[in-house]
Order: structure tokens, then C-alpha cells, then sequence
């Protein structure tokens, strides 16, 4: 096995499912969380972070996924059956042929995670020394979710998907968020061991868990993550929730910054909105795009702005419409 370059990332994003809890003829990750779709959050995330590369595996509706990918620069590779998750991470091999760092590997329907936990998780698996690490996390409730199966020390032994799991293993509250950090030259070999020898007949990214345990290699979890972070998007209920979420998150933002905003749960603000200090914020309002508020600014009450730029102390008036 080739020594590994742990400073160097490259990212494999898995976009290919479906999504048919989602009711739709739109691609599950191309719905829209706050104005962007859920796999536009994922990428920005991780180019935010040192990650040399960013490799996106598509499937269902691969032409509209890969025409929005590649407007962040991000190559894509079609998977042209849906064989799971270990056959979809197994598509990118040839995009990362040569490569000796590390591979990070998340699902394009998680829109939550911060990059303060993916950065603290990176650099637990480097310290750590281990060969595959999974970010999990404890759910109050965990039905659906793979668990993390630990010995009567807390040592991780693997993953159990919930479907192959019998009612001690689903009892576990700690699950995988689907989220992996893995040596890069271990990675393609482990894949090509794979069998779909389970309920859903399909090829588990979790299995390369099983088999580094029994090549006698160094793996672990990480518990780093909050459930709100780890929840993967499979239903319009789940995707409201995920931009209540991010919605709470932007506002608290502005609030931090010296932002007024009145009755805040009434107002819509976009990720990528700014607004200068000691602005107030009325009810009902909307903030959309790369709009940009200056300081001592009122924005009234029902105003909708988006993508526009608002001068220092200005007063909009209740019920101001501007679109740039």
C-alpha cells in the first residue's frame, strides 16, 4: 500500500438518488433550501475548506444535476445504476486515480453541517491515525439510520444498517450521518471486495467499515455532530425543516452582528444576504439573493428585496419591492 499525503482532501459527493418520498419530477437534491439546492449547500460547504477536489457522483436526472455542479467548477461522474452507496463512491474512482490523501465522502442531501464540524472531523482522523473514520451522531430518534455498534469499551466494531438490524441493534441511539473521511488507497481496494449480500441487495459504503476491521486496520467515530446538522433531506417535510434550520441559523447571524429584527420568525433571509449594524428589521419581510443592506437601515414591514444593494441609513417604507 502506497503511503498516504493525510494533507491533502479530495471530496466525493453522492448525488444520484432519486428521492422517492420526495413526490417529484425534480432530482432530490436540486430542491431548494432558502433559495439554493440542497447540493449547492453541500459543495460551498466544502469549498470553504481545504479540499483540493470536488467530485460529485450523479444518477437520477444526471443532466440537470451536472448542469447546476459544474457551475462551481466541480466535475461530475454519472452513475448509471443506483447499486448503492458503495457502487455509487466506486463511479469516482477514475476521477481519483493516482490520488494518495484522503477522500471525504457526504451525501448531497445534508444541507446542515457546519464547517467547524467538518474541519474538527478531518483533523480527528488525521491525529487519530485511522485508516476510515464515520462522523455519527445521537438521535432521539433513530429509525432509519445505520447505528455505530460499539464493544462494552466504547471501541466502534461497525456499522449495522437499520434494515439488517435486529431490535438490540436498533435500540442504539448513535447513528452514521452517511458522512466518511477514508485513506484514499485503501478506499478502491476495499469497494472492489463488496458483495450485496443484504436486504436492499445493494453494495453498503458502510462495508468497508467491516473490512478494514478485519485487515486489522485503525477505524473509528466521531460523535462531533448535533442530529439538527446530520439530518439527510428525504421528504418535503424533512426539507422544511432543514430551511427552519438555516433560516434560525441566518437570523441569529444578523442578530449577533447588531441587527434588529422584530418578530424574527417572520422573516425570510437568505444565506448569502448581508445587513450592516444597527439596521431594523421589520415583520414579514424577505431577503433574498446577494442582497446587501446597509448600517441604520429600516426596512419595513412586508418588504421583499432581492439581489440589491441598500445605501447606509436609508428608510424603506412598508411594502418596498426591489429586485436587481
Amino acid at each position: 500500500m502506497k503511503s498516504s499525503d493525510s494533507t491533502r482532501v479530495y471530496a466525493v459527493v453522492l448525488a444520484a438518488g432519486k428521492g422517492t418520498r420526495m413526490k417529484s419530477n425534480t432530482p432530490k437534491v436540486l430542491h431548494e433550501v432558502v433559495g439554493k439546492p440542497l447540493v449547492g449547500h453541500v459543495v460551498q460547504l466544502l469549498q470553504g475548506l481545504s479540499i483540493e477536489k470536488i467530485v460529485c457522483v450523479v444518477g437520477h436526472g444526471a443532466g440537470l444535476v451536472s448542469k447546476y455542479i459544474r457551475t462551481f467548477g466541480c466535475e461530475t461522474v454519472v452513475q448509471e445504476e443506483q447499486l448503492g452507496t458503495g457502487h455509487a463512491v466506486a463511479c469516482a474512482e477514475q476521477s481519483l486515480k493516482g490520488f494518495t490523501g484522503n477522500v471525504f465522502i457526504i451525501c448531497g442531501d445534508t444541507p446542515l453541517f457546519q464547517s467547524e464540524t467538518i474541519a474538527r472531523f478531518l483533523r480527528y482522523h488525521n491525529e487519530s491515525g485511522s485508516i476510515v473514520s464515520v462522523l455519527s451522531a445521537f438521535f432521539s430518534n433513530p429509525a432509519g439510520y445505520g447505528r455505530i455498534v460499539r464493544d462494552e469499551q466504547g471501541c466502534f466494531n461497525g456499522i449495522v444498517e437499520e434494515k439488517d438490524a435486529d431490535e438490540n441493534i436498533r435500540s442504539i441511539s448513535e447513528v452514521n450521518t452517511g458522512t466518511y473521511v477514508v485513506r484514499a488507497e485503501f478506499l478502491f481496494d476495499a469497494l472492489k471486495g463488496l458483495d450485496n449480500n443484504n436486504m436492499q441487495q445493494e453494495y453498503y459504503l458502510t462495508d468497508i467499515v467491516a473490512a478494514a476491521v478485519r485487515q486489522g486496520h485503525r477505524v473509528d467515530a466521531y460523535p462531533l455532530c448535533s442530529e439538527e446538522e446530520a439530518l439527510g433531506v428525504n421528504s418535503r417535510a424533512q426539507l422544511s425543516r432543514a430551511e427552519a434550520v438555516m433560516l434560525e441559523r441566518k437570523r441569529q447571524e444578523l442578530m449577533d452582528q447588531g441587527v434588529t429584527i422584530q418578530n424574527a420568525q417572520t422573516v425570510y433571509v437568505e444565506p448569502d444576504v448581508a445587513v450592516g449594524a444597527d439596521s431594523v428589521i421589520e415583520p414579514c419581510v424577505v431577503l433574498k439573493g446577494r442582497t446587501s443592506v446597509g448600517s441604520n437601515v429600516r426596512v419595513g414591514a412586508f418588504s421583499y428585496l432581492e439581489n440589491v444593494s441598500v445605501p447606509d441609513g436609508e428608510n424603506l417604507g412598508p411594502g418596498t419591492r426591489m429586485a436587481g
